[in-house]
């Protein structure tokens, strides 16, 4: 009797394994799907919310045909968009009118227009993170003017223009945004700032291409856009948040006379220091940096002459760390997140003292700020190559 009950047992357990192996029961086929290469969000005057997709458009994918943009002489992917009193609403409009489902997953950039971000990014993080589709890696960016007239450009070196928004936001000359950054950013309730963007007609070409440029990153006073970092002030603001990224210095060594250097690396600390009702910030910058480019015919050889650039190398960047500090007090936004600084440090007095009455005491604060700047390298010459014969 035991050997039929073993074989029957068996058919059992078989017949299990088998019911668990039956295949992909709620499969949904790539030919149901509409792939999200970006998005954006911008707030209407009627302050409904336009939601706009780029999609790309599947029989026109069958490899490249003469570069990105309009070069080939039909778009690979198209952009719809619609509105809604919220988000979900407009893009519930949006899939009514679509054969295919909307799929966020593959989506790696949101583009908030200007009109959203001085209203308000916050409700962007009650939608996105709903979605188990939505990734919080996604990059956030802020864009001059309306969302979609980004996402309507024509850049030539990308099929896409949402690869181009992805690879400058994530490129060495940047300090990355994400929506997983922004959100615990907010969740502190310290000001954010996301890269700035804004279309850009390509320049000294006989059929101008419609490029996009990065001018700096948006300066948030909580979840709301209240200004620019740019040029100078976005330099010093990496160098606050000890993120700094390569970038060009150009200063007169000599009257008229100009050398640019490259910055490859540094470090920054800040400590911060106590004193009744007055913080004080201690900055400690150790910036390097490679010469791309000298007009003064100075020899770089000699040690007192490289050592005069480096001086002055130092004062160009804590005037931008003194720029960008302006920036930040005038307006009361802790774009450096100093207040967190301070909280790590002082965990009591920023709970008992400090952070009811932050932007207050941060427009106050004083910072003590030194650099020590190094330039190892002066490139492969020390002088102008045809400087012996000029």
């Amino acid at each position: 009797m035991g050997r039929p009950n073993r074989h029957l047992l068996l058919a059992i357990l078989i017949a299990l394994v088998c019911l668990c192996l039956s295949g992909c029961w709620d499969r949904t086929e790539t030919n149901d799907i509409a792939f999200v290469l970006t998005s954006s969000v911008d707030l209407e005057d009627d302050g409904r919310y336009r939601v706009s997709y780029m999609l790309p458009l599947p029989g026109s994918m069958g490899g490249a045909s003469g570069g990105g943009g309009g070069t080939s002489g039909g778009k690979s992917y198209y952009i719809d968009s619609d509105t809604g009193v919220t988000l979900r609403e407009a893009n519930e409009r949006l899939q009514k009118r679509m054969s295919r489902r909307i799929f966020l997953s593959h989506r790696r950039t949101i583009v908030i227009g200007e009109q959203f971000a001085k209203a308000g990014i916050a409700v962007l993080f009650d939608t996105v993170p709903r979605s188990p589709e939505s990734r919080m890696t996604s990059f956030l960016v802020v864009t001059k003017g309306k969302g979609y007239d980004l996402l309507n450009t024509e850049p030539k070196f990308e099929r896409f223009p949402a690869e181009v928004i992805r690879e400058l936001t994530k490129s060495r000359q940047s300090m990355a945004t994400s929506t997983k950054d922004i959100g615990m950013t907010l969740s502190f309730n310290s000001d954010p700032v996301l890269s700035y963007f804004q279309p850009k007609e390509g320049q000294a070409a006989k059929e101008p291409s419609h490029e996009i440029q990065m001018l700096g990153y948006g300066q948030f006073k909580g979840d709301r856009l209240v200004g620019i970092y740019r040029n100078r002030e976005a330099d010093g603001l990496l160098w606050l948040r000890n993120q700094v990224r390569e970038h060009l210095i150009t200063f007169a060594l000599l009257p008229g006379k100009d050398i640019s250097i490259q910055v490859t690396n540094g470090q920054t600390q800040i400590r911060p220091k106590l004193q009744g009702d007055q913080v004080i910030f201690q900055v400690i910058v150790d910036a390097i940096g490679t010469v791309r480019e000298d007009e003064s015919n100075q020899d770089l050889n000699k040690s007192e002459t490289l050592h005069k650039v480096e001086l002055k190398f130092a004062e160009q960047v804590k005037k931008s760390i003194e720029a960008s500090i302006q920036q930040m007090q005038k307006a009361g936004t802790d774009s450096a997140q100093l207040g967190l600084i301070v909280w790590r440090n002082q965990p009591n007095a920023w709970r008992n003292n400090l952070e009811a009455k932050w932007e207050e005491m941060f427009k106050e604060a004083k910072f003590v700020i030194t650099v020590n700047a190094s330039i190892p390298e002066t490139g492969l010459i020390n002088n102008n190559v045809i400087k012996e014969g000029m």
